[in-house]
């Protein structure tokens, strides 16, 4: 038999019937989707707000041998050196070595927004 579990702090989000965003658009008189800020301050630049670092991804096989390194990598401090090795080596654009490869997280988290905003507009 399932668990029941209280979510009574969501049932009022759930329950509704009016979009979560349409009041402060209402509120706000203007066309468009409104997005109240929650993660961020106003006038400081989300990244300015994590602390940055450098440093060398790298991944090795079962013998030792390195499979895949890039050095200079600018990612959050909070950040795993497997995180790091992660997100690098999967998800940077551009070919290892090339000039054109990404080498900063910022510049990942930049492509993926521009690219939904690009989405919302069409």
């Amino acid at each position: 038999m399932p668990v029941q579990q209280d979510d009574s702090e969501i049932r009022p989000a759930l329950g509704s019937t009016r979009p979560r965003f349409a009041a402060a658009r209402e509120e706000s008189g203007t066309q468009g989707l409104k997005v109240p800020r929650i993660f961020s301050k106003a006038g400081v630049h989300p990244y300015d707000q994590i602390q940055w670092e450098s440093r060398t991804a790298s991944i090795s096989n079962d013998k030792g041998e390195v499979i895949f390194e890039q050095q200079d990598v600018e990612v959050p401090s909070s950040w795993s050196m497997l995180a790091t090795n992660v997100v690098v080596s999967k998800y940077f654009k551009g070919g290892v070595g090339q000039p054109n490869r990404e080498h900063s997280v910022r510049q990942l988290i930049d492509r993926v927004a521009l690219t939904i905003v690009k989405w919302g507009r069409a």
